[in-house]
């Protein structure tokens, strides 16, 4: 088995724990969409931050009273590439091809601190690999995985370090561990639970973060109160009012337009729907556009199960 293999089964299983909000989503928070949803945002507001802040080979050096420009998450980006990239049996060949690896990704200046700190990632990695495996659907298991790594770390690299190469990931793993704890916990209401998770917002996500998953819920909010209008058959009007009282007026005026054109293609589908064969062939092509035919059969199907396709559902 490569060293890069072995050393990415424990992270690995970790993620997976951390990303199963799934198994606790019979019951969302009203307001929080299902376990995943937001914090997916979120994680990708991360991962956006983490490629603007790609360290190239020829980055400029930092201002003499800027943070330490190398150690972000970005070089933690680096050192799994060089893991990948070096397909190495052991520590020994690792840290042979490690040198010439990381010179295609840093600047000359960097490449001496950061081939000791890529040694102390690899021997870190290989102390969380002999970690006992996540063990799925615990919300405190995950807890105490989280705690173990966070004091492993400390054994390998110093508070800057820490901050400067894990502390983002790290924050958005502590406010998963929270959420699956307010999630699971039966004795909170769900203003308590609602509550449990601004706090914990606050205190583990950036601003950045917190947007990414703001827009999210706002989003899941949408959709569910366009359910309800739909279920008790609001007119637009109604529409319009209730939904600028929640979202604001652009918000309103985007999601009418939005309900009109899934009305006008819900109108094409059900005229091409309930045409007999031989006015098929030509409604379909009078009807819809190219991208519209190679969606056809399955807006079709999801009505057959009583899911009509969405207006703007890729098209």
């Amino acid at each position: 088995m490569h060293m890069r293999t072995r050393l990415m089964l424990w992270g690995a299983g970790c993620a997976v724990l951390i990303g199963i909000g799934g198994w606790l989503a019979a019951e969302p928070t009203a307001g929080e969409p299902a376990a995943g949803h937001a914090d997916a945002a979120a994680a990708a507001a991360t991962v956006s931050s983490t490629a603007r802040s790609a360290v190239p080979a020829t980055t400029a050096p930092a201002a003499p009273d800027a943070p330490d420009a190398l150690l972000n998450d970005a070089l933690v980006a680096i050192f799994e590439r060089v893991l990948h990239e070096a397909q190495a049996d052991s520590k020994a060949a690792l840290m042979a091809k490690a040198p010439a690896l990381l010179a295609k990704y840093l600047r000359e200046d960097w490449r001496v601190r950061a081939l000791g700190l890529f040694e102390r990632y690899v021997d870190l990695q290989e102390a969380m690999h002999a970690m006992p495996p996540p063990v799925p659907g615990d919300p405190a298991y995950l807890r105490r995985a989280l705690q173990a790594q966070d004091a492993l770390r400390r054994q390998f690299f110093r508070p800057e370090e820490i901050e400067g190469l894990f502390g983002e990931q790290m924050r958005q793993d502590h406010f998963m561990a929270d959420k699956m704890e307010a999630l699971a916990n039966p004795a909170l209401t769900p203003e308590q639970r609602a509550a449990a998770l601004e706090q914990s917002e606050q205190a583990w996500l950036s601003p950045e973060q917190r947007e990414a998953r703001k827009e999210a819920v706002a989003h899941v909010d949408a959709m569910r109160q366009t359910e309800a209008l739909e279920a008790r058959g609001a007119s637009p009007q109604e529409r319009f009012a209730e939904r600028s009282k929640t979202h604001g007026h652009e918000a309103a005026r985007n999601l009418a337009t939005l309900d009109q054109q899934d009305h006008e293609w819900n109108t094409r589908l059900d005229r091409y729907a309930n045409a007999s064969a031989a006015e098929k062939a030509q409604l379909r092509e009078m009807l819809f556009n190219e991208a519209e035919q190679l969606r056809l059969n399955g807006a079709l199907a999801l009505r057959a199960t009583g899911q009509p396709k969405p207006a703007d559902s890729g098209r």
